[in-house]
Parts: structure tokens; C-alpha cells; sequence
């Protein structure tokens, strides 16, 4: 079952009471799991983004996210077994680590909009980190990379992989709305580093883009 929002509030109550008891060390760490894991389309494919949610590939896997926002580090584990391969990325450096953000959307959200571009709706964030990571196919390495992690309201049908949006040339005419605001997913994507790829969405030759939709906040 996804988190619901008011268990996120009490973590953060529980978070306050252990900075109190403990020190801001201890409570600026941030542990997330996940699992109940797709892929949202093929890593090579022109479309890995489908808002329809017909390239949804429903496998199996699960993310450990541990990180201080505060230090900026951490580690970032996520794994997926399903039709397009067996995937691991590990991330453990970050250029940037932020927490209750807007993401995406047609501005951007509160982030520079070529960190944010407008892919999706704009989203409520959790936790978010940008930097290079490793992305293994079948236990090989595929790519190190630009990798980006989204902890969020549900923003696709857990079932279905749909989205309420009609794509970035559409954002601002149409910005969509959020599946649910009252549970949670989180999202990685890596891909090589590189010039865009007119024709691909998102514009970049290879993407991995890994979902989890049973989220817990230790």
C-alpha cells in the first residue's frame, strides 16, 4: 500500500522530536525504501514518457534511498528486473539535494527549468537529488551519467502508468494534475551524458526511468 500523505506529516513530527533529543545530525538524514517497481519505457525507444501509459513494463525491484540533504550525500540503490533487462543504478554524489519542492510543470517549479524541465505536471516533492550515476544492464555497466531522483505525490496510475498530461510542447496550454495527492512514488532516471536527440522523448538516446509505488519514510 502507498503512504499516505498524513503518515509523511507524522514522520516529519517524529523527524523534529529526534532533532530535539538527538542534534540536527541525526534528523537531517533521510532513509526512503521502495518497491512494487515498473519501468516506464524501453531504455532505447523514441517514447519513455508515454503519458497513456501503454509502454509501462511491470517487472520486479526496489530502491533504498539513504541521504542528508544538509551534507549533500549519501546513496542512492535502485534495482529493476522486467522485459527490457535487469537494471541497477547506484548514485553517491550529488550536485544538489532538495526537500518540499515543485518540480516540472511549465516553469520549472522551484528549480532552474533545465533541471526541471517541463516533462510532467508540475509535482509536489518530497526529497529530490540531481548528479552523476551508474547505470548497470544484465550486470554490466551501460553508462555513467546524469541521474535524478524524485520522491512525490503520485503523479502516474500505479496500475495503469498513465499520466494527466499532454507533453512539454503542450505544458503551458495544459499542465495537467496529479494522479493522487494522497500517496506517494518515487522515480529515477539516468541516462548518458551527451548532446539531445531531436525525435526521443526524453531527448537523449538511452533512459532508464525506474518507479516505485509501495513507498515507506523510516
Amino acid at each position: 500500500m502507498n503512504q499516505p500523505v498524513e503518515k509523511i506529516v507524522l514522520g516529519l513530527i517524529a523527524s523534529l522530536f529526534l532533532m530535539a533529543a538527538y542534534g540536527s545530525a541525526l534528523a537531517s538524514e533521510m532513509k526512503i525504501s521502495g518497491t512494487k517497481a515498473t519501468q516506464v519505457g524501453e531504455y532505447e525507444s523514441k517514447n519513455r514518457f508515454c503519458y497513456d501509459g501503454s509502454c509501462v513494463i511491470h517487472g520486479t525491484g526496489d530502491i533504498s534511498i539513504v541521504v542528508d540533504p544538509e551534507t549533500n550525500s549519501g546513496q542512492i540503490t535502485a534495482t529493476f528486473n522486467g522485459s527490457d533487462g535487469e537494471w541497477r543504478i547506484v548514485a553517491n554524489e550529488f550536485q544538489m539535494i532538495r526537500t518540499d519542492v515543485n518540480l516540472h510543470g511549465a516553469t520549472g517549479g522551484d528549480i532552474d527549468p533545465k533541471m526541471s524541465p517541463p516533462l510532467l505536471p508540475q509535482v509536489w516533492t518530497y526529497l529530490a537529488t540531481w548528479g552523476p550515476g551508474q547505470a548497470f544492464l544484465n550486470g554490466e555497466l551501460a553508462w555513467m551519467g546524469p541521474t535524478h531522483m524524485m520522491f512525490t505525490e503520485q503523479v502516474r496510475d500505479s496500475k495503469t502508468g498513465k499520466v494527466d498530461y499532454k507533453g512539454p510542447m503542450m505544458a503551458k496550454e495544459y499542465g495537467g494534475s496529479i494522479f493522487n495527492k494522497h500517496a506517494v512514488q518515487v522515480h529515477i532516471v539516468s541516462h548518458p551524458p551527451g548532446d539531445p536527440v531531436p525525435g526521443t522523448l526524453p531527448p537523449f538516446p538511452k533512459f532508464v526511468h525506474l518507479m516505485y509505488d509501495d513507498v515507506t519514510w523510516h
